[in-house]
């Protein structure tokens, strides 16, 4: 037996947008997002922007142990359980912030000067 999975209708000219997180589902953990240093909001944008730990790593030229413990870090002070839900605040985030939206521009592989 096949079973199909009925998609809730969309609204007209919103075909190709995603459906977001609601933001004030993760409205406590965006706002502990104030609580994280510069670093730790860079890499939580990049997961946001569904970067793994080695794309962040090479991006950002540091070790991916680095970006693990970072990424502890944004957890424990986010009060989340798991990357995807950091990811779901990242996006949150960037809908209530709009700087949120745009990581250090540099790419992949460039080292700071």
């Amino acid at each position: 037996m096949i079973v199909r999975l009925a998609e809730a209708p969309r609204d007209p000219g919103t075909d190709s947008l995603p459906n977001l997180p609601d933001p004030y589902r993760w409205s406590t953990a965006v706002d502990r997002v104030d609580s994280l240093s510069a670093r730790e909001r860079t890499i939580l944008v990049l997961l946001g922007n569904g970067d793994s730990n080695r794309s962040i790593s090479r991006r950002l030229d540091i070790s991916e142990r680095t970006v693990k413990s970072h990424m502890s870090q944004i957890l424990a002070k986010l009060g989340v359980e798991s990357r995807l839900q950091a990811g779901l605040v990242a996006c949150a985030w960037a809908q209530t912030c709009p700087a949120a939206r745009h990581p250090e521009r540099r790419p992949a592989g460039v080292r700071a000067a």
